[in-house]
């Protein structure tokens, strides 16, 4: 089995033993192109992320295509999140939140996430943040 190298992406969505999509970019943005990219896809692939907050646990909860996750670094609602839906998730590090880069809040994407209550809210709010 692919082992995740962060070095090279900060997220790699996974075939076989095959890359079939990275991003070096960070935030919600590559996982979003990602998701949109491969919705169509019959398959199911292995995603491996850098962190995985609740509104990525939610981007692919919603988009049906993932089937397991590796990480450095999840937060507590995004492990509860994928777990209660049936995502097994493999991550060093578990964390109450993902925070800002400077670490002093909540990180908007999580923010967004807690707050919504259905998917449709959810997406259209994190199109508008990701729209900015």
């Amino acid at each position: 089995m692919l082992k995740p190298d962060f070095t090279k992406y900060s997220l790699a969505l996974v075939q076989g033993d095959k890359i079939i999509f990275s991003s070096q970019a960070n935030g919600l943005k590559p996982l979003w192109e990602c998701l949109e990219k491969y919705r169509e896809s019959k398959s199911t692939f292995i995603l491996f992320d850098k962190v995985i907050g609740l509104a990525a646990a939610k981007l692919i909860v919603y988009a049906g295509i993932i089937s397991q996750i590796q990480t450095l670094l999840v937060s507590q609602p995004a492990k509860k999140f994928l777990e209660e839906n049936g995502i097994p998730i493999k991550a060093k590090n578990t964390v109450e939140n993902i925070l800002t880069k400077d670490r002093q809040a909540i990180c908007p994407g999580e923010i967004i996430a807690l707050n919504s209550e259905t998917p449709d809210d959810f997406h259209a709010k994190i199109m508008a943040m990701l729209n900015n």
